[in-house]
């Protein structure tokens, strides 16, 4: 290849003579552009999918839970409900991130990328985190059961939900020190800590977001199932007993365990993956400048990313599939009421399903 310097390359550019440089260029596999395109399609167009089905959700479950609690809030359900909210606002800075490196380029700058990881971050963990506390809160239930009013009342869940927020806070606070803007990315990490965050931070972030919250639910949901196992025997004999308003309290809380370990079985199935792939992301290519290899790398971690983020869109489903209380009232405070019937009775006339308009009343 012949070498021009940089001099002679200004002066060919300016007197338009074509300067005498070997081009060399590139032809990727078909295959890398294939796979480049799937990972497009997902990063582009996937988390408005998850926006479609999660949001609208999400809010149903609090309009259900307001309306199962109106006589009484239990811990079950108020943490149900904050995590609803948790999931909806995750969705919507999912949504901003995933414009912000595109449509919204202009709209950054250093400050608003740092708030948009700090939250974008805290938020997605704290979801999952508060799966830990249902778990905990339910293996209570199931193990003392008499005693799970005082041990987890509401204020205290309360007093939880606000220090695991400030915990994870605090976890992400760095951020503020080590996101930046870039001009081709919009939001990225500064230079000066590139060494430091690809191995240290990037493992510790995977951790408070799917190890250890997989880790616990595991643990938590074998104890609660092999305790419901051995609760069975004692439900019979007090079936045989025949104690009505005991047995339907144990009844409506069994339905909710039921229900709620279903969710933390399902974060499981769907957060292993992504564990899977913060694990081997290290040791997948040997060789980083094997580009082949990096972009399989990329769709593997691309697909697993979404499939962890489709955990904050599917909780109301499950708990329309599982709870039965839970479906009798969605039906309930959802029902048409297109038409209102009125039945009149009188000792004389007797109409039935007569509708309002025509009644004269």
């Amino acid at each position: 290849m012949s070498t021009t310097t940089p001099g002679e390359l200004a002066t060919a550019m300016y007197e338009n003579i074509t300067p005498s440089i070997e081009m060399t260029t590139i032809v990727f596999p078909p295959e890398y552009h294939r796979l480049k395109t799937v990972i497009d399609f997902f990063n582009t167009y996937y988390i408005w999918v998850i926006f479609g089905f999660g949001f609208p959700g999400n809010l149903m479950s609090m309009c259900v839970i307001v309306s199962m609690s109106k006589r009484r809030l239990t811990t079950s359900f108020f943490y149900v409900a904050v995590l609803s909210v948790v999931d909806n606002i995750t969705i919507i800075l999912k949504i901003v991130e995933n414009q912000s490196r595109s449509n919204m380029k202009e709209l950054f700058d250093e400050t608003g990328c740092q708030f948009l990881f700090f939250f974008g971050l805290t938020c997605a963990a704290f979801a999952n985190w508060i799966l830990i506390i249902i778990s905990a809160e339910r293996l209570t239930a199931v193990a003392f059961p008499m005693k799970v009013a005082l041990i987890w009342s509401l204020k205290r869940a309360v007093g939880v939900i606000v220090c695991l927020f400030v915990f994870l806070s605090l976890v992400h606070g760095h951020i503020f020190a080590t996101v930046t803007y870039h001009s081709n990315y919009t939001c990225t990490v500064k230079e000066q800590f590139q060494e430091y965050m690809h191995p240290y931070w990037y493992f510790t972030s995977s951790t408070v977001y799917a190890f250890l919250p997989a880790t616990c639910l595991i643990l938590f949901n074998v104890l609660i199932i092999l305790l419901l196992r051995r609760s069975s025997a004692q439900r019979q004999n007090m079936l045989s007993q025949g104690d009505p308003s005991l047995l339907e309290a144990r009844r409506q809380d069994r339905q909710v365990t039921i229900m709620l370990v279903t969710l933390a079985v399902t974060f499981l199935i769907l957060t292993i993956p992504r564990c899977i792939s913060v694990i081997a992301f290290t040791s997948m290519c040997t060789n980083n400048m094997d580009v082949m290899c990096t972009t399989r790398r990329q769709l593997f971690s691309t697909l697993t990313t979404q499939i962890a983020d489709t955990n904050h869109a599917i909780n109301f489903y499950l708990y329309f599939m599982t709870g039965r209380r839970f479906r009798e009232y969605f039906l309930k405070f959802f029902k048409c009421r297109g038409l209102m019937y009125m039945k009149v009775s009188s000792s004389n006339t007797h109409v039935s399903e007569l509708p309002l308009t025509e009644s004269r009343i």
